[in-house]
C-alpha cells in the first residue's frame, strides 16, 4: 500500500542555524544596523564549521534579515529588507518577460489608494515630521535628478509605512524597487521636479485627512509618471 505521507526530512545544520539567528534577532529586537559576531565567532559559538555558518548567513541575507558588507569596515549587520525575496522573484519574472510594467501598474492602482486612505486616517505627528524632512532634504538638491528620484520613491515608502500595515509596506517596497530599475534609465530633472511638487500636494491632503483629494492627486501622480515612462520608452525604441 502506498504511503500517504513521506517521512519528515531533517533540516540541514545551516537551516537550523539560520532559524536560530533569525529568532534571536527578532526576539531580542536587535536594532537594524547592529553588527553581529564574525563568521568565525559564530562557528566557534555554535560548534560547527565556518562553511555551515556561511550557508546560514547566505539564507538570512536572501531573506533580508542581515546584510553582509565587504572591506575594512565590513561585517555582518542586522537588516530589515524583508521585501527582498519578493523583489528578487519579481525581477526574475520581469527579466523573463512574465510580468510587465503594466502588470505592476495595475497592482499599484488597486492597492495604493487603500494605502492613502489608511495613511490619512493613521497619520501621526512623527509621520508628518518625516514627510517634511524628506521635502526639505529634496529641495536642497533640487538640481540633482538622481537625488530627487530617490526622494520621490522614498515618499511612497513613507506613505506605505504610515498605513500601519507592514504587509503593505513590504509589497510597496518590492514593487517600487522594480519600477525604479526601469525609471532610472530615463532621468529627467524637470519631470522629477514636477513629480515632487505633486507629492507635496498629496502629502498636504493626507495630513489634513482629505482622503478624496489625496486619491485624486495620487491618480494624477500615476498618470504623470506613466505618460513620462511611455514617452521615454517609445523614444528609446526609435
Amino acid at each position: 500500500m502506498k504511503k500517504m505521507f513521506e517521512p519528515f526530512k531533517k533540516k540541514r545544520y545551516s537551516e537550523q542555524i539560520a532559524s536560530l539567528i533569525q529568532k534571536k534577532i527578532i526576539k531580542e529586537d536587535i536594532l537594524v544596523g547592529s553588527r553581529l559576531p564574525t563568521e568565525r565567532q559564530l562557528a566557534e559559538d555554535l560548534n560547527v564549521s565556518r562553511a555551515v555558518v556561511r550557508e546560514a548567513l547566505r539564507i538570512l541575507d536572501s531573506l533580508g534579515h542581515i546584510q553582509i558588507k565587504k572591506g575594512p569596515k565590513g561585517g555582518i549587520f542586522v537588516s530589515n529588507v524583508y521585501h527582498k525575496p519578493i523583489s528578487v522573484s519579481l525581477k526574475t519574472m520581469a527579466d523573463n518577460g512574465q510580468i510587465t510594467v503594466d502588470d505592476i501598474w495595475d497592482v499599484r492602482l488597486n492597492f495604493e489608494p487603500y494605502i492613502i486612505m489608511k495613511a490619512a486616517k493613521n497619520a501621526k505627528k512623527e509621520d508628518i515630521i518625516k514627510l517634511n524632512s524628506l521635502f526639505k532634504d529634496a529641495e536642497m538638491h533640487f538640481d540633482d535628478p538622481v537625488y530627487l528620484k530617490n526622494k520621490n520613491i522614498e515618499f511612497h515608502v513613507i506613505l506605505a509605512n504610515m498605513s500601519g500595515n507592514p504587509i503593505l509596506s513590504i509589497f510597496t517596497k518590492a514593487l517600487l524597487e522594480i519600477l525604479a530599475e526601469v525609471a532610472f534609465n530615463f532621468l529627467d530633472l524637470t519631470f522629477e521636479q514636477n513629480l515632487f511638487n505633486i507629492h507635496k500636494e498629496l502629502a498636504e491632503a493626507i495630513t489634513k485627512r482629505k482622503t478624496k483629494e489625496a486619491k485624486r492627486l495620487f491618480y494624477k501622480d500615476m498618470d504623470f509618471l506613466k505618460n513620462h515612462l511611455q514617452k521615454s520608452l517609445s523614444t528609446k525604441k526609435k
